[in-house]
This record gives C-alpha cells, structure tokens and sequence, in this order.
C-alpha cells in the first residue's frame, strides 16, 4: 500500500514539473497574445489597416536576421556582424542597380558578398578557434569602417523602379507586400531544413556537445563554415530588403537588430549555449518584441523610454535562457 502511495506522489509530482515546464516552454506565446489584446484595447490604432501594413512592412528585415540567428545559436555560435553585413550587401546592390547593371546580376552580387563575409566569419572561428563572439564583434566593426568610407556615409539615391519594387509590390491586399512573402517563404524554409533535414540535425547536435559530433563522424568544422555562410546569405537578403523598402542605399542601417534578434530567439527558446529551440520559436519571440514596440509607439511613448524598455527587455530574456537551462542541467542530472 505504501509503495502505491508513493508512486501516486511521485506521478503527482512528474505531472507537477511537466506543467511547470510546458508554461516554460509556452509563456512567449501567452505574452505575445496578452500584448496584441491590451494594445488593441488601449488603442483603436493598433488593430487598424495602416498600422498593420506598417507592421507586416517593417518586420522582414528584423525577422529575416531572427531566423538566420537562431540557426547560428542552436550551433553554439553568435554573430556581431550581421547586421553589418546586411548593410554592406544591401548597398552593393543598390549601387549596382543604380549604375545600370542588370536586376539578376545587382541581386546575385549582393548574395555572393553577403555569403562570402558569413564565409570570413566561420573560416576565422573554425581555422583559429576563436570565440565567435569576440571575432564577430571585430568583423562588424571591420564590415561597417569599409562601407562608411567607401560610401563616405552619405545615401546612394536614385534607384531605378524594379529595385522599389521587390519590397513594395502589394500581394493580393494592401495589408501584404511582397517583402512580407518573401520572409515567410524564407522563415518556412529554414524551419523545414533545421526539422527534417542532415543540416538541421548536425546544427543541433554540434551546438549540444561539439565533441560528441566530432566523434561520431561529423566534421565540425565544416558545418559552422557552411552554417555562417547561410547566415551570410540571409543577412544579404535582409539588407536588400530594408534598401528596397526605404528605396534607398543606406550604409548606416541595421545598426542594432541583430541584437533585437538575439534577444527574440532567446524568449523563443532557442538555448545561448546552442542545441535546443526551434526557429518557429524564435519568430514567436521576435513577434513579441516588435508588437510590444509598436505598441509603445503608437501609445506615444517616448523613444528614449522604448530604447531603455527594449534594453530590459532583452535582459529578462537572457535572464530567462539562464534558468532554462539551469532547469536543463537539472534534468539531465537527475
């Protein structure tokens, strides 16, 4: 009798930590869904045609980085310069389109640079060993010091229509763009790769125990070098974009969203340590920051105020990954 007691107590209390963790694993969706209702309550604004389409406009840049980041995180590995290398990318194919080169050939241009600083990236970490958070941090800055001076920090103007429109083209509703499609194509994609794909698996199980993947057959090394140049691609991408979206060459864009990126993959549970999360997360996560922006935005908050907001945003996201996996290692110990 006494063992049947106890193995009830022992199931209560499995079906106890179960719960604790599925809130856990699920708070990010409830907060996501608690701020899109208080600021549709608090403002009429918020739900309407215009600020939706703003929304949907200005959330391919920062998503696009959100996923390549968390494929970089589940790795193990972090990125300083991405974007720094969408702003490069970006304004190489504005400068092409706008001294008449070919659509195709301005584009291709754009993605060959963008993977081949993702490229520098791993070939430094891998070949030096070096913490790609320090090396990253070197290359943004080296990344950004380039295109500052070669284009004097001054705007590249007078792009021709075609390049407007890879952003700007309405599909189907003036609520979606074509930039928004192209980032939900990309965002399915990449979730579809890292779940049901050799990649995926080996992104997971380097940024698990580096190791162990050696061992089992895996060239490490490799992986992360095609990893950053993925990342590089998508940064290219990102950066073309955000140039079509403001119709212009601006160098010293997307200064600061790879860290807004970080910070929502994080709250999407992707682990800062690599090998756990999940892309569809870490959009989750963004989401939630850009609604809680925009939000504030459209309350009138001051600027200033929504910097510093965001700041401990981004600090209770880390503060969360850190009980994570503390909770993680408990487990595991157990």
């Amino acid at each position: 009798m006494s063992e049947k007691v106890m193995e009830n107590k022992l199931t209560a209390k499995k079906n106890k930590l179960d719960l604790k963790g599925l809130a856990v694993k699920y708070s990010i969706y409830l907060v996501l869904v608690v701020l899109i209702i208080s600021f549709s309550i608090i403002s009429s604004d918020f739900l309407g045609v215009a600020n939706i389409s703003n929304f949907f406009r200005q959330i391919p840049t920062v998503g696009i980085l959100t996923v390549a980041y968390a494929m970089i995180l589940i790795t193990g590995n972090v990125d300083l310069s991405m974007g720094a290398n969408a702003a490069f990318s970006g304004c190489v194919a504005v400068y092409l389109a706008v001294n008449g080169f070919n659509p195709i050939i301005s584009i291709l241009a754009a993605l060959i640079v963008g993977a081949l600083w993702g490229c520098l990236n791993g070939v430094l970490i891998t070949s030096f060993k070096l913490d790609s958070f320090i090396l990253t941090l070197g290359t943004s800055y080296l990344i950004r010091g380039i295109i500052l001076f070669l284009t004097n920090g001054i705007y590249i103007k007078g792009l021709p229509e075609w390049f407007y429109k890879i952003s700007n083209t309405k599909i189907g509703t003036p609520l979606i763009h074509a930039n928004t499609v192209i980032f939900f194509l990309i965002f399915l994609v990449i979730m579809f790769i890292m779940k049901n794909t050799r990649y995926g698996r080996y992104c997971y199980s380097i940024g698990s125990n580096r190791e162990a993947s050696r061992l089992s057959g895996i060239n490490v090394n490799k992986h992360i070098i095609k990893v950053y140049v993925v990342e590089g691609l998508l940064a290219a991408v990102a950066g073309i974009l955000l140039m079509s979206n403001i119709n212009v060459g601006a160098p010293s864009e997307i200064n600061g969203p790879e860290l807004y990126a970080m910070a929502g993959s994080i709250m999407g549970g992707v682990a800062f340590g690599g090998g756990i999360g999940s892309i569809g997360g870490a959009i989750v996560g963004i989401f939630t920051i850009q609604v809680f922006q925009n939000g504030l935005s459209i309350l009138g908050v001051n600027s200033f105020i929504q910097q510093a907001v965001t700041g401990a945003i981004i600090i209770v996201a880390i503060v969360v990954d850190f009980y994570r996996r503390k909770g993680s290692l408990k487990k595991k110990a157990k």
